[in-house]
């Protein structure tokens, strides 16, 4: 069940990422300052990444069903996904740096997670 939840998460993240990356270049281009459009090109980059991600632990999780690793790591990425890539978004497209303060957070959770897949390989 976890396998089918974590592939749902990466293939509605990597949808968003399709979809923030051609609202980037083609809406928000044209309304948004430099620093907004890079912050927005890095929301989207690390939505695209994470978002592959999480595909391939679900891939993973569904081989290996008891990976309490693979479960942790899953669970960091769409945390990363959300305060990281969400944070920046919404910060560039509202001009409210208060949304960005999620941020930090959020990347802390991208490496947690990427730890938590390498001990998943270790362990295996």
């Amino acid at each position: 069940m976890w396998h089918r939840i974590i592939i749902a998460a990466g293939s509605l993240a990597g949808c968003t990422g399709v979809a923030l990356g051609a609202l980037t270049a083609h809406k928000f281009s044209a309304q948004l300052d430099a620093h907004a459009l890079a912050s927005l090109r890095s929301a989207n980059l690390y939505l695209l990444i994470h978002a592959l991600l999480l595909v391939v632990i679900g891939v993973w999780l569904r081989a290996a069903p008891s990976g309490v690793m693979l479960r942790i790591a899953g669970a960091l990425c769409a945390t990363g996904i959300v305060c990281f890539c969400g944070g920046l978004a919404l910060s560039a497209i509202s001009s409210n740096a208060a949304f960005a303060r999620a941020a930090p957070a959020g990347g802390l959770a991208f490496m947690a997670a990427w730890l938590s897949l390498a001990a998943a390989a270790i362990s295996d």
